[in-house]
């Protein structure tokens, strides 16, 4: 054997090791990327599972101002906020109305612990601002910002 190979077999032997390292590197990587990712599903699902809202019944009627006003209670374990990517959508006649925020307002109910979150145990009161008869039946159906979904017939 002559110089010559020896220096290129460890040119050689190092590119293989250059390789092999980035391959593990990469790798590692992967398996570090994958797991946070099924963290983060698992904690999405976990937060849907122990998410839980209700319209309480009746939701009433001021004939004075023609609105309806009804109280969500969060009945789950995990804390609601971010009311302003909540879903209210009212269903009269067969026609669906998407309400934007204009179209309602949301006060604190029962607001013991955090000012401005929807705590497990507490309520929060909505008022649909828009006209309404008395003698109107509809349906209204709050979704929250994670996909749980709540709704109530008023029914004359």
């Amino acid at each position: 054997m002559g110089l010559d190979t020896i220096i290129v077999a460890f040119f050689v032997m190092g590119t293989v090791l250059v390789v092999a390292g980035a391959l593990t590197t990469g790798t590692s990587n992967l398996v570090e990327s994958s797991y946070h990712g099924y963290v983060s599903a698992h904690q999405t699902m976990m937060d849907r599972l122990q998410t839980s809202i209700e319209i309480q019944q009746p939701i009433s009627f001021n004939i004075s101002t023609n609105h309806a006003s009804f109280t969500v209670a969060n009945t789950g374990e995990t804390k609601l906020s971010n009311f302003e990517l909540w879903d209210i959508i009212l269903v009269k006649d067969d026609q669906v109305f998407y309400l934007d925020d204009s179209q309602y307002s949301i006060t604190a109910g029962t607001d013991f612990l955090n000012p401005g979150i929807l705590d497990p145990h507490e309520s929060i009161e909505i008022e649909l601002l828009t006209d309404l008869t008395s003698s109107e039946n509809f349906t209204v159906m709050i979704v929250t910002d994670n996909g749980i979904v709540s709704s109530a017939r008023r029914q004359v």
